[in-house]
């Protein structure tokens, strides 16, 4: 795309070349590698054969979380779209300290540079921190995370619990969206043809606190076993006036902990309510087994870390069990 072109004239190309199989291109570090996939995948089923695959969760299609190794697609692109000088979207726009529109474009590194981001919305800076390794945060973005529609999207399952709002833009105008419905299933998101995600609202009210912590088998450069996001907002006297928890990679989208709001909310936290809350997060999950692990590790670990979101996320919002 030319400079100064405006976000309309390319949501207009999108829809002029939507029967070609046309994608938009970000920060890259997703959709570079998957275009080389079908092959792997075509070999990978020449080698071990059906019955073989059905053994191997991230090859068959009966599993949600195909993220190393998806299917051959039959609507590779044709035409791919650079968004990269639509300057625009790269812009983090501070309205006062509790709310901020972070354009698709920002990157994950500078998500983690960002004090006042981080001293507000820990858990998003926290997500940042996790994602890949130093090379990935550089290039990958906010809005790609979101697009890839990845259980265990490391900036996303925060951004679901922080109650982020999308803004879709397309040459018909704009919408907004909650940021827990936007992804459907697996790679599959509301975008429409001709859509593009161009910014993401934060919005917390004052005495909120949040955390994210993010399992894996390995630092860096690996998917989270689990990633668990937690969010709450204090009253002044130190109840729990709103409380949110999210879960990665237990299911087929980002999942939202639904049990724990009702035994939290206008309570004042305590250790032995935690431990409730950490138990029926636990009851939300719908793991699989897999390479990294069991369904029932997975849904245990999700008990232990919600806890830990929960606690961090309190004492963050000045509060105390």
């Amino acid at each position: 795309l030319h400079d100064a072109l405006p976000i309309c004239e390319a949501c207009e190309m999108l829809a002029d070349h939507e029967d070609s199989g046309i994608r938009i291109l970000a920060g890259g570090t997703d959709l570079l590698v998957n275009l080389k996939r079908p092959l792997v995948q075509s070999q990978l089923h020449e080698t071990v054969g059906d019955e073989a695959s059905q053994l191997i969760s991230t090859v068959s299609s009966e599993s949600w979380e195909g993220e190393e190794f998806p299917l051959p697609r039959k609507d590779e692109p044709g035409i791919l779209v650079s968004l990269h000088k639509l300057k625009e979207l790269e812009r983090i726009d501070i309205f006062d300290e509790r709310k901020v529109t972070i354009g698709a474009l920002v990157t994950a590194r500078e998500i983690q540079k960002r004090v006042e981001l981080r001293d507000i919305y820990m858990a998003l800076s926290e997500g940042a921190d996790s994602l890949g390794s130093p090379l990935v945060r550089a290039r990958g973005t906010l809005g790609g995370n979101f697009c890839n529609a990845r259980p265990a999207a490391d900036m996303v399952i925060p951004s679901i619990c922080l109650g982020a709002k999308l803004t879709l833009t397309s040459s018909k105008g704009e919408r907004t969206v909650d940021s827990a419905d936007f992804i459907l299933a697996p790679g599959k998101t509301i975008l429409a043809n001709g859509e593009i995600l161009t910014s993401i609202l934060f919005s917390l009210p004052a005495r909120s606190g949040s955390a994210y912590y993010k399992l894996a088998q390995r630092k860096a450069l690996d998917i989270s076993v689990v990633g668990v996001a937690s969010a709450v907002t204090l009253t002044e006297d130190g109840n729990v006036e709103r409380v949110r928890t999210t879960l990665g990679a237990v299911g087929p989208t980002p999942l939202i902990a639904s049990s724990v709001e009702p035994i939290l909310t206008g309570k004042h936290p305590t250790e032995d309510l935690l431990v409730k809350a950490a138990q029926a997060a636990g009851t939300d999950a719908v793991p699989i087994d897999d390479h990294r692990g069991s369904a029932e590790y997975r849904r245990h670990m999700v008990e232990v870390l919600t806890g830990r979101t929960l606690a961090q996320a309190i004492k963050r919002a000045g509060g105390e069990l």
